[in-house]
C-alpha cells in the first residue's frame, strides 16, 4: 500500500512515462535561449553568452562528458572547439555543442 502511494507521488512529479522530465529539459533550453536573445540582442557574436550560460568564459578550457567519453573543450569568439574528437571529414565541434545544448553531453563539475 505504501509503495503504491510512493509510485503515485512519483508519477505526479515526473509523469507516468517521464514526459515531464522531457518537458522540463525543453523549458530550460527555451529559457536559456530567451536569456541570450534578451540580454545580448545588440551583440552580433553570441558565443560569450553561450559560454556564460554554462558558467564558462571565452577561452576557458573544461571537460565534457559525452556518451561516456571525456573531451577537453572551450568556447571561443569564433565558435566552439573540442580536443580529441577530430574527424578529417566532419567538423564534430558543432555536434558536441548541440549535445551540450540538448543535455546529451554535460560539462564535468570542477568539484571532486
Amino acid at each position: 500500500m505504501e509503495q503504491d502511494a510512493a509510485m503515485n507521488n512519483f508519477d505526479k512529479l515526473l509523469g507516468r512515462n517521464g514526459e515531464l522530465i522531457e518537458l522540463r529539459k525543453e523549458q530550460v533550453l527555451a529559457g536559456a535561449m530567451r536569456i541570450i536573445q534578451n540580454h545580448y540582442v545588440n551583440k552580433q557574436n553570441k558565443m560569450e553568452a553561450v559560454a556564460a550560460m554554462f558558467g564558462k568564459k571565452l577561452g576557458e578550457r573544461f571537460c565534457i562528458i559525452r556518451y561516456g567519453d571525456r573531451y577537453d573543450a572551450r568556447f571561443l569568439e569564433r565558435g566552439f572547439e573540442v580536443y580529441g574528437l577530430e574527424n578529417p571529414y566532419v567538423d564534430m565541434d558543432a555536434f558536441v555543442l548541440e549535445d551540450l545544448l540538448t543535455g546529451r553531453a554535460e560539462i564535468e563539475s570542477d568539484e571532486k
